[in-house]
C-alpha cells in the first residue's frame, strides 16, 4: 500500500492526522477489494475501480471524504485512468444546488418548486451513465416553466464554484495590458506554456493527460483557454475533455463524446436510448468559460451557445458579450 504517500498528500494540504487515517483506512479497504483482480491500485483499470465504487454505492457507503481519499490514492498511485474516472463522478458536485440558487434568486421560489418539486435529484457517487436521465427531467421542466432568456441566464453562472481569488493575478495581467486583445494573446500563451509542462512531465492536466498533439492543437487556436475578439464579442472554444482521443476519432459521434466535459449529460452522446437532453444545458458550461472574464472586467456577461457537443458539433464554442469601451 502506498500510505506514506497518501499521508504526506493530506500532510502537505493541510489536512490533520485524523483526516490521513480515514483516508488511508478507505484506501485499505479499496486495496483488499481490488485483490479480488489480482491487481493494485497502481494497475486497476478504470473499469475495475467503477465496479467498486458501484458495490459502495449499492450499500449506501459512499460520502464525500471516502470518494476524495480514493482519488487522491490513486492520483499518488499515478493511476491516470482512474484518477480521471473520480474526476467524472465528482466534477458535478455543487452544480445543481447553485442552479436551484440562482433560480430562487432570478426567478422566486415558485419556479423552484415548479422545477424541482418531486424531482429526484442525483446522489453522489451515481454512475456517469445514470446522470442524462436527471438532466433530461430537469430541463424539460425548466423550460416548461421559465423562459429561454431568463432560465439560460440562470445555467449560465458560475455554477461550479470557481473561486474569485483564483482569478486575481489575470485581472492584474488584463489591468497592466495596453489593450484586451493584447491581453487574451498573452494569456493563451501562458496557457499554452501550461500545456506543454504537463506534457513534458506526464503529469495529469486537470481531467486529461496531455500529449505534444494536444499542445500543439489548443496552440492553433486562440479561442481555446482563451479567447478572440470580433467587435463586441469574445469567442470561446472549450478545450475537449479528453483530448488525445479527440483528436484521434474521426466518428462525429466520438468527435463529440470525446469533446464534452459535462458529467450531467455526457454519456448521452453515445446513447440515443437515453432521454433526449435539451441542448440549452450547455448554458451552465458557458457560465463556467465565462466567469473568469467576468472577474477580469468586474461586470457580469451575457454569453450564446453557438456550438454544443450535446447536440452533435465537434466542439463547445461560445460567445461572450462585452460591456461598451472596452479597450
Amino acid at each position: 500500500m502506498l500510505e506514506k504517500q497518501l499521508r504526506d498528500l493530506y500532510k502537505s494540504r493541510g489536512y490533520d492526522d485524523s483526516a490521513a487515517d480515514l483516508a488511508v483506512a478507505d484506501a485499505r479497504e479499496m486495496d483488499s477489494y481490488l485483490k479480488i483482480y489480482g491487481v493494485s491500485v497502481e494497475t486497476a483499470s478504470p473499469g475495475q475501480i467503477e465496479k467498486y465504487i458501484a458495490a459502495l454505492f449499492e450499500s449506501g457507503k459512499i460520502n464525500l471524504p471516502l470518494l476524495l481519499a480514493l482519488a487522491r490514492y490513486c492520483h499518488v498511485a499515478n493511476n491516470h485512468g482512474a484518477y480521471i474516472y473520480f474526476t467524472r463522478i465528482l466534477g458535478g458536485i455543487g452544480v445543481i444546488e447553485s442552479i436551484k440558487n440562482r433560480m430562487l434568486a432570478y426567478a422566486g421560489e415558485e419556479a423552484v418548486e415548479k422545477v424541482f418539486s418531486g424531482l429526484l435529484e442525483i446522489p453522489l457517487g451515481t454512475a456517469p451513465g445514470d446522470m442524462p436521465a436527471f438532466t433530461a427531467r430537469f430541463m424539460d421542466r425548466l423550460k416548461a416553466s421559465i423562459e429561454p432568456s431568463l432560465y439560460k441566464k440562470i445555467l449560465a453562472g458560475n455554477n461550479h464554484g470557481l473561486p474569485e481569488s483564483a482569478m486575481q493575478e489575470e485581472k492584474r495581467l488584463y489591468e497592466e495590458s495596453s489593450s484586451l486583445d493584447e491581453y487574451l494573446a498573452g494569456r493563451h500563451a501562458r496557457n499554452v506554456a501550461e500545456l506543454q509542462e504537463y506534457c513534458n512531465i506526464g503529469k495529469i492536466w486537470y481531467e486529461q493527460e496531455i500529449t505534444q498533439e494536444v499542445v500543439d492543437y489548443v496552440s492553433s487556436n486562440q479561442e481555446i483557454l482563451s479567447a478572440v475578439r470580433d467587435g463586441g464579442k469574445l469567442y470561446m472554444t472549450k478545450i475537449p475533455y479528453d483530448g488525445i482521443n479527440f483528436l484521434k476519432s474521426t466518428d462525429p459521434v466520438l468527435k463529440s463524446y470525446y469533446a464534452c466535459h459535462c458529467p450531467f449529460a455526457r454519456e448521452r452522446i453515445l446513447d440515443e436510448s437515453r432521454e433526449n437532453i435539451d441542448s440549452d444545458w450547455c448554458y451552465c458550461s458557458a457560465g463556467f468559460e465565462k466567469f473568469p472574464f467576468e472577474v477580469i472586467l468586474g461586470t457580469e456577461l451575457g454569453v450564446e451557445l453557438l456550438q454544443s457537443a450535446l447536440r452533435g458539433d465537434p466542439v463547445c464554442r461560445f460567445a461572450v458579450m462585452l460591456p461598451p469601451g472596452i479597450k
